[in-house]
């Protein structure tokens, strides 16, 4: 077997100088249309064409440098470095249907080691895409390089390649978007596209550093005085919990048995609309004065956290999302580093959570409280984030089982959110949950996965809820006005002027009519949200579920461009060869082809934030 082995290894990747110019040239073509095929799924014919032509150039370069010393090396790390680069897309468009976005590439930047273990378990492609295409590579490039290095093609293709680029940079440069740096653009219809992804997402990263230059200043900052100095305002942000499969909100099965037996106590909003579908967006949104038109890292520096910091609120942010809170350098971090008290709690589950409340409860403080719990939740794989002992519906022989687990990760949830009312009680105090997104559900394969490049509304909606002890800590905002509004549609975007409200904030930027306790509040007709990819949609826009949603852009445009193939070959005028000018006529316009009203100028450049212009 040993020797089978060895046999077959030195027949695929053994090195022929025999090889003739042909077999090099398919085995080029070969790999560019592997390469390549993602993209003009995923991109659109227009965006993937441009980077199959960028592979077809770039290939020959490559197979012919693994035969020539000087540049074998550098040839095999570019060739590895596209296999990474090709997983990303195998990995979004197989497990997610997307194409691989902004949100996922800050998302995998952000992630921490437990996280990402977990995602490789999930996710074996990551694995195998990159080094099953580097060795299919590597036994092409051996076995039929050779003819490519002897023809010269090896040496043209690479010239022709950089006059390429440098043609795609001077394209990037008339027809890029400004906001983006040129290079980002440039990359993103060349061969190693999901670089300029990655990139583009490093470059927000490094964006963090001005957002913690400066404390933002409100301005005319006050706190009511009905809030006690012994009050305490406890904010949860649940992880990837979808609003259909509470049974707080009517799902069959008992998820949420606690929250169920407290239903009269709670203030239940029916429709909560989240502003994105990654963690790594929604959050943000979720605590600062943004939205999805204007969201921009330069201004989460107006978050909630240091509105309550400048109001005299003793604040905490408690998370256990995995990164460390005090060196990670995210978006995220940024908002949490300004609380008082910010700590990542290390433990296998949500209910980690409870002890570090007790402490928090336990510390001396001047002032109310706002502390924020941030969970891990329901985040897939939800069979990861609960105790095996607590199993309840996931049993060996379940017919659904990731069904199965997510439910069971939600009635975890409900234990631990139980463990902090009952901590709450006889203290002035409330609770205001909300999950910052939901899940797709693919009910063929079972499947829950992040919302990508063509979400559905499931992804956005989510569950959002408000709890009191008999003591208010605010008495001034008693609940019976919440409760008229709660059957309405609310943004969850506009939770810092709901929570402010709450808190008994005002500040000089203050907009009291988007709080549902307001008398002047009018929900929103129409609401805003960002994709994966960072794009503006609108929510009442949306298909309502993941089977509904539309084709990738590229299968979108074949079928398009075939079903127009076919009404033009049928139509008698074209089968008669007569045309429109039959019988001395003046060609007539076809009144169903008219121009998009939706219609855009052509940008090369890779999705990027909506809004680079000031805030108000």
């Amino acid at each position: 077997m040993k020797g089978l082995l060895q046999r077959l290894v030195r027949r695929l990747f053994a090195r022929s100088d025999q090889a003739s110019k042909r077999a090099g040239v398919i085995s080029a073509i070969t790999l560019a249309l592997l390469a390549s095929l993602v993209p003009l799924i995923y991109h659109g014919l227009l965006e993937g064409g441009l980077i199959l032509f960028g592979n077809l150039l770039l290939w020959p370069c490559l197979l012919a440098a693994l035969h020539r010393p000087r540049w074998r090396w550098p040839a095999l790390g570019l060739m590895a470095a596209l296999g990474v680069n090709l997983s990303a897309s195998v990995v979004s468009a197989v497990y997610y249907d997307s194409r691989y976005g902004l949100a996922f590439a800050l998302s995998s930047l952000d992630t921490s080691r437990s996280e990402s273990m977990a995602m490789l378990f999930k996710f074996p492609l990551a694995l195998i895409v990159p080094l099953g295409f580097f060795l299919l590579a590597l036994s092409l490039g051996n076995r039929f390089g050779a003819g490519l290095a002897r023809a010269r093609l090896g040496g043209r293709s690479g010239i022709a390649f950089v006059l390429w680029m440098l043609m795609l940079l001077a394209g990037s440069w008339q027809w890029g978007r400004a906001s983006v740096p040129l290079a980002i653009t440039t990359l993103s219809v060349s061969p190693g596209w999901n670089l300029a992804t990655t990139s583009h997402a490093w470059w927000e990263k490094e964006r963090y550093k001005a957002l913690m230059a400066d404390d933002y200043d409100f301005g005319g900052v006050s706190r009511s005085p009905e809030v006690s100095d012994d009050a305490v305002f406890v904010l949860i942000i649940g992880e990837s919990q979808r609003r259909d499969q509470l049974s707080l909100y009517g799902y069959s099965r008992a998820t949420t048995p606690n929250l169920d037996a407290r239903r009269d106590e709670l203030v239940v909003f029916d429709q909560a609309i989240a502003p994105a579908p990654q963690t790594v967006l929604a959050v943000p949104m979720l605590a600062s004065l943004t939205d999805p038109r204007t969201f921009s890292p330069r201004y989460l520096d107006a978050n909630l956290i240091s509105l309550a910091n400048q109001a005299g609120y003793h604040t905490e942010w408690l998370s256990r999302q995995g990164l460390d809170i005090t060196s990670e350098r995210t978006w995220i971090t940024a908002i949490a580093q300004r609380a008082d008290v910010a700590r990542t709690i290390m433990t296998d589950y949500d209910d980690g959570l409870l002890d570090a409340l007790d402490e928090a409860l336990a510390r001396e403080v001047e002032g109310p409280r706002l502390i924020v719990l941030h969970l891990y939740g329901s985040h897939p794989p939800a069979s990861l984030q609960y105790p095996d002992s607590l199993r309840y519906f996931l049993t060996p022989d379940s017919r659904s089982p990731l069904t199965d687990a997510y439910d069971d990760s939600i009635r975890f949830t409900d234990q631990v959110i139980e463990g902090v009312f009952q901590r709450l009680e006889g203290r002035p105090a409330g609770v205001l949950y909300l999950s910052d997104h939901g899940l797709e559900h693919d009910p063929l394969s079972d499947a829950y996965v992040h919302g990508g490049d063509r979400p559905s509304q499931a992804p956005y909606r989510i569950p959002l809820w408000l709890w009191q002890t008999g003591q208010a800590p605010n008495p001034a905002r008693e609940l019976t006005r919440l409760r008229s509004h709660a059957d309405e549609p609310f943004a969850s975007f506009d939770l810092p002027y709901l929570a402010s409200d709450w808190l008994g904030i005002r500040f000089s930027g203050d907009k009291p009519c988007l709080s549902p306790w307001a008398v002047c509040y009018q929900p929103r007709e129409r609401h805003p949200v960002l994709d994966q990819l960072g794009r503006l949609n609108f929510y009442e826009a949306l298909p309502s579920d993941f089977l509904s949603r539309p084709l990738a852009p590229g299968a979108e445009e074949l079928e398009e461009a075939v079903e127009a193939t076919t009404e033009l070959l049928e139509r008698p005028e074209f089968m008669s060869g007569q045309g429109a000018k039959r019988d001395g006529q003046a060609p007539q316009p076809d009144s169903r082809v008219t121009p998009s009203e939706d219609s855009s100028a052509f940008t090369l450049s890779p999705a990027s934030l909506p809004s680079e212009t000031l805030k108000d």
